[in-house]
């Protein structure tokens, strides 16, 4: 499912991403992430020996938590699945995310990173109380 076109704009906005994923005791873990928006695709990076995305890939659900860090009214709550986990050769989305967050150049290991591709299922919230999307959530 492509985000959007109102939620698209707002996730090409540079803000971390909350990461919610759910530990095997069942507990939330919340990671804060640099992500990316491309062609209304979300895209995510980490290394593969980070718990989140151990946790992402055994239970198969993650919840993204988008809001504006100056109107918190601005958010987005998206609930799906990653659907491709693909190395991140030579550290290159690492270290465009680097770029975008005014980091650059990358100061962590580029090896032993991956490019991670999240597909929404559900995506609750909006712009000051008005839905990112005139179609209906799902219930659920």
């Amino acid at each position: 499912m492509r985000l959007p076109p109102r939620l698209e704009t707002f996730a090409q906005e540079v803000m971390p991403v909350i990461a919610g994923t759910k530990r095997k005791n069942g507990t939330v873990q919340l990671t804060p992430l640099w992500f990316e928006c491309v062609d209304g695709v979300i895209w995510l990076n980490g290394a593969e020996t980070r718990d989140w995305l151990r946790h992402a890939r055994r239970d198969d659900t993650v919840t993204l938590f988008l809001v504006d860090p100056k109107n918190m009214w601005r958010y987005a709550q998206l609930i799906g699945r990653f659907t491709e986990v693909v190395p991140d050769e030579g550290g290159v989305h690492i270290e465009r995310l680097a770029q975008r967050y005014g980091r650059a150049p990358y100061a962590g290991p580029k090896t032993g990173r991956v490019k991670i591709r999240f597909e929404p299922d559900r995506i609750t919230g909006g712009d000051n109380r008005t839905p990112w999307t005139d179609e209906p959530s799902p219930p659920g």
